[in-house]
This record gives structure tokens, C-alpha cells and sequence, in this order.
């Protein structure tokens, strides 16, 4: 199924972008931390926002430690990605991206699902190499039916 939205952005043009974000999914899901790695910047100021309020990270080594850690006890992770829009500016160096997540992996001996998880972010081009160097993801809420 093709999930990446192109009715605006030349497929070529963005295809390396695309190719960091799914290198970067991919080595969540089989534990390659070296592969992760390299689809970011190691900048001491990039910013990533994780799901939980006390999951922000103004660096490259705090974010680096926390994914280690998630990357290491998560079992049985999957991640399937849908609706990626990509958008480059008009030098063509900056990028940015949306896409949908959907997740399964074993919490404490139990399977968990969550879909529609929300993850955006900014990448440079550096040195002809595309690197991610802000991200965000969300979780989306169900605000409940009060009659």
C-alpha cells in the first residue's frame, strides 16, 4: 500500500527522506541502535517530545540514553506506518514530515496496541545525508461522551 502523500512533492525528491524514516522505524523494531542512531542528528540542541509529559529531550545524549533503554526491553515491536506527507522547502535542505503509527509490543508479559500514534519532525540535509533534528509524537485522545 502506498502511503506517502505526493500530490504536491516530486516522489524522487523525497524519497531519501522517506528512506530515513523507515530506516529509523525498521531499527526500532529489530533493536539495531547503530541504525537509529544514524537517522538523527547528534546535535547538543535538537529537541524530541515523546508521548508522556515528563518525555522531552533538548539534547542528543538524554534522547540517545531514554531510546536505548525502550529500544533494548521492548519485545515483540512492530511499527506500521501510514499517511507520510513530506514537504521539502524551496532550497530543498529542510524537510518536514507527518505520519500515523501504529504499535504493538509486550509490556510486562502483556501485548499492548496503540494505533494512530501522531509523529512529526524536521530534518536537514548535512553533507548530502538527511538527519532527523526535531521530532514530536502524540498520542491521539478520545475526549469522552458526556450526555
Amino acid at each position: 500500500m502506498e502511503t506517502l502523500d505526493l500530490r504536491i512533492q516530486n516522489k524522487v525528491k523525497v524519497a531519501p527522506i522517506k528512506a530515513v524514516l523507515d530506516q529509523m522505524l525498521k531499527a526500532q523494531e529489530s533493536k539495531d541502535l547503530e541504525a537509529f542512531t544514524m537517522s538523527f542528528s547528534q546535535d547538543t540542541d535538537i529537541v524530541h517530545f515523546g508521548t508522556d509529559i515528563d518525555e522531552i529531550w533538548y539534547n542528543w545524549s538524554s534522547f540517545y540514553e531514554w531510546m536505548a533503554e525502550a529500544i533494548k526491553t521492548k519485545t515483540d515491536l512492530t511499527i506500521t506506518e501510514k499517511n507520510t506527507r513530506i514537504r521539502l522547502n524551496a532550497t530543498e535542505n529542510t524537510a518536514w514530515y507527518s505520519q500515523l503509527l501504529d504499535t504493538c509490543f509486550e509490556t510486562k508479559g502483556e501485548p499492548t496496541r496503540i494505533e494512530g500514534f501522531r509523529h512529526t519532525g524536521v530534518l536537514e540535509k548535512r553533507d548530502n545525508k538527511w538527519l532527523i533534528v526535531q521530532s514530536h509524537m502524540s498520542i491521539p485522545y478520545t475526549s469522552p461522551n458526556i450526555d
